[in-house]
């Protein structure tokens, strides 16, 4: 009779290969959004000096919800929906982008200077569960308009390591990459989609390549660098990582996310979906979106009934 892959394994790593790195893993706090009670989920929020260029990474789970019109600005707003997503989303912005996300693709905003955004569900009865990331911009956000594309499944590369089912959704990995409409300057921001068909231990290297990287925990039970993480009633448990080689263990149907990104190393003032260099950048923005610069929305709901 097999043993199941133990969840405390024997902790190793390979040293930060630069003297700055942060070498030993860090447990997350990790909380429920409260900005909007249609999306029940967890994920990091506001631990930007731990997470740049990460403002929140987050899971969501909705059933029947739409997330009314609401700015963005200074930043770039990804949002991947999980495989298993019973709905398809319909994501529009004020600036002519209208796009349907079905199950495994993956959105990619860049709000520039400001743009208004709404999801709604194509299926009432269905169930869209995902996760969001919002990635700072702040004080190098383009003048121009908006930009939306999605990345499709199919385009995304999927392999098998042992045990584990790996989908790359942005960004690069090893010699793996996805590029979309919006990566023109080289973004690196990376989402890597780890699934257990079954009992595994394994090591994850994390690249030391100037990257900052975060793992959250979806669904089920892993331990990752001597940390367990579970998943449990719509909760998840995050740990940052730094560059080096890690033990990882996965029970059957456990899913990790892991999101990288270059840190911009700036100050950012966070607040009302608007990301900025300082207070001053702040009012501008806020302004802008006060004065219509933004653009508005009917929502979906309204303009059907018409």
């Amino acid at each position: 009779m097999a043993h199941p892959t133990p969840l405390h394994p024997r902790q190793t790593k390979r040293p930060a290969a630069h003297a700055d790195a942060r070498a030993i893993p860090r447990v997350l706090p990790v909380t429920r959004p409260a900005r909007c009670a249609a999306a029940a989920g967890a994920g990091v929020f506001d631990q930007v000096a731990e997470t740049d260029p990460f403002l929140s990474i987050d899971l969501f789970r909705r059933h029947g919800a739409c997330i009314p019109p609401h700015p963005h600005a200074g930043c770039a707003v990804a949002t991947y929906l999980f495989p298993e997503s019973t709905t398809s989303l319909r994501c529009r912005h004020a600036h002519q982008g209208d796009d349907r996300l079905r199950a495994g693709d993956l959105l990619w905003l860049e709000a520039n200077c400001g743009t208004v955004h709404e999801e709604a569900p194509e299926n009432a009865l269905g169930v869209a569960r995902g996760l969001r990331m919002i990635v700072s911009r702040a004080g190098r956000h383009a003048h121009g308009a908006p930009v939306q594309t999605v990345v499709r499944a199919d385009g995304m590369p999927h392999w098998r390591e042992g045990a584990v089912d790996l989908t790359l959704i942005c960004g690069q990995w090893g010699e793996r990459h996805v590029v979309h409409a919006a990566d023109a300057e080289g973004e690196r921001t990376t989402l890597l989609q780890l699934d257990w068909r079954e009992d595994e231990l394994r090591t994850l290297t994390i690249p030391c390549d100037g990257r900052r990287w975060v793992a959250l925990i979806a669904q089920g039970e892993a331990a990752l660098a001597h940390h367990t993480l579970r998943a449990e009633g719509g909760a998840a448990q995050a740990v940052l990582l730094p560059p080096g080689a890690w033990q990882l263990a996965g029970r059957t149907g456990a899913r990790l996310m892991l999101a990288g990104g270059e840190p911009l190393a700036e100050p950012v003032v966070y607040r009302g979906n608007f990301a900025a260099r300082d207070e001053s950048d702040l009012v501008a923005l806020t302004r802008r979106y006060q004065q219509g610069a933004m653009g508005t929305l009917t929502p979906i709901a309204e303009s059907s009934s018409d």
